[in-house]
Formats: structure tokens, sequence, C-alpha cells
């Protein structure tokens, strides 16, 4: 009788150690997944000449297809491997964006970002560059 109550004994104190690791394993994975997932975005660049010392910088912010409006982009400058922060604003209704630069008074390379939220990815448009 002994060893019957030992063995119950032991085969208690498993379960409870599996029912433990399995409640921690299940909450640890439902953690996991309480990640929104945060729809992909496409920040597009173009450059205008304004005048002779000034160039206009354009750039659009869709997600999917449709434009997002009131979100900040920021206009970053390339200097040697860093990128300097110049300015920042925010998209119309259409995802436009527009910024001034200049004068200059050699060839700057420039890139538009936007650094996303809990609903949208960040993204940034490709390097453009602004001559004298």
């Amino acid at each position: 009788m002994r060893a019957s109550l030992l063995t119950r004994a032991g085969s208690l104190a498993a379960a409870a150690v599996i029912a433990t690791t399995g409640a921690i394993a299940t909450a640890g994975a439902a953690g996991a997944t309480t990640h929104a997932r945060r729809l992909p975005t496409h920040l597009s660049v173009a450059t205008v000449p304004a005048s002779h010392d000034r160039t206009v910088i354009l750039g659009r912010l869709t997600s999917e297809g449709f434009p997002l409006r009131n979100k900040t982009v920021f206009l970053d400058r390339k200097s040697g491997i860093f990128l300097i922060q110049v300015a920042h604003r925010y998209t119309d209704r259409h995802g436009a964006v527009a910024f001034i630069v200049g004068p200059l008074k050699k060839a700057t390379q420039y890139v538009l970002v936007f650094k996303g939220n809990l609903n949208f990815a960040p993204s940034h448009s490709r390097f453009v560059t602004a001559r004298p």
C-alpha cells in the first residue's frame, strides 16, 4: 500500500508540472499573437526645379493604393553615411507632401521617411538628388 501511495503522489506532482508548463507555454503563445498586423506603405518621390537655386521635393504616401492623410513624413539629407533630419510635414487628403530645398551650393541627396505607427508599417522613398 505504501508504494502505491508514493506512486500516486509522484504522478500528481508530474501532472501539476505538466499543467503549469502547458499554461505558461499557452500564455506565451497568446502574448506573441496579440501584435496586430501593420499594413504596408509606399512612399514615392519626385523632384521639380522651382527656380535657379531651389528645388521642390514631392512625395506621396499610400497604403495598398489608398492615400494616407494627416501622417508625418520626414525629409532627411544624406551626409556621408548618416541621415540628417531636415524637416517634416503632414500629408494632405491625397497623401501628398512637398518640401522646398535650397539654395544649394552642391548636389545634395534627400530621402523621404515615414516612421510608421500602430496601423501602418514604416517606409522610405528612394534617394533623389537636388542640384544647384
